[in-house]
């Protein structure tokens, strides 16, 4: 038995088995509804899931924003510091 009839063999007895009402609509439906469960979204109501995506890009948004302005309040603290040791030091030499 050569690859092309052992193919021919496994496609007729899938063909068999398979319901006659399962398409790939309802397969790909299906899919979709497993994952995502799976992964804790409830997709019976689409707008809730619209609403709790919205509500993470916000957040992931407003996270992002701190994270930038955070490194920037450090790098501006850091300047500062270093700013004003070197006054103090200037300072403190130009006095002895």
């Amino acid at each position: 038995m050569n690859d092309k009839e052992l193919r021919d063999i496994i496609r007729e007895e899938m063909e068999a088995n398979r319901p006659a009402t399962m398409n790939l609509q309802d397969v790909v439906r299906t899919a979709v509804q497993e994952t995502l469960i799976s992964i804790g979204v409830d997709s019976s109501d689409p707008l809730k899931v619209q609403q709790d995506l919205a509500f993470l890009r916000d957040l992931r948004q407003a996270h992002a924003t701190v994270k930038s302005k955070g490194i920037l309040i450090l790098v501006g603290l850091f300047l500062s510091s270093v700013t004003a040791a070197m006054w103090i030091g200037i300072k403190s030499a130009l006095q002895h």
